[in-house]
């Protein structure tokens, strides 16, 4: 997929075009929509294994959420939740064990997440939780668990984009 398989992580606010911006100013490099338009996976609706090995995510809060309340349509293995008790009713991921996998399961992986930390508190136990683990999982999967893993973080804001 990639010379180098780097895993690039690209975050930011809802419906404000992340996937599009890799689409048309990463992935083509000529500023076309590439053909990989129809391979994404969305978090929300897949299984544990299609997200492990698929190599271009977009919904990845989604995901963790489905972890979360461990929702039976993952199907995520007992080995993703290790010996954490449940907390504020979450099933709280082992999360070096989760990034770790994901990292050596697709190197090259394209990650698309919205940022959930921002706001006012959620006055909901299991909605603090839920932004709390995101933003966790997501800050592995950024700087890289393993020496010799890195990660990109990509953001999504044109001004950044050099035309």
């Amino acid at each position: 997929m990639w010379e180098d398989e780097k895993m690039i992580l690209i975050t930011g606010g809802r419906a404000q075009g992340k996937r599009a911006f890799w689409e048309k100013n990463i992935a083509s490099g000529e500023g076309e929509p590439s053909e990989i338009s129809g391979l994404w996976i969305r978090g929300g609706q897949t299984s544990f294994d299609e997200c492990l090995d698929s190599p271009y995510v977009c919904e990845f809060h989604l995901f963790i959420r489905r972890l979360l309340l461990g929702e039976p349509s993952l199907n995520a293995p007992d080995w993703v939740y290790g010996t954490m008790e449940k907390r504020n009713g979450c099933r709280l991921p082992d999360r070096e064990a989760l990034t770790e996998r994901l990292f050596k399961a697709c190197p090259g992986r394209v990650l698309v997440t919205d940022e959930i930390g921002l706001g006012i508190v959620p006055l909901d136990p299991f909605e603090r939780e839920y932004r709390e683990e995101t933003g966790r999982i997501c800050c592995l999967m950024a700087r890289g668990l393993r020496p010799g893993t890195e990660a990109e973080i990509t953001m999504n804001r044109k001004r950044n984009v050099k035309k």
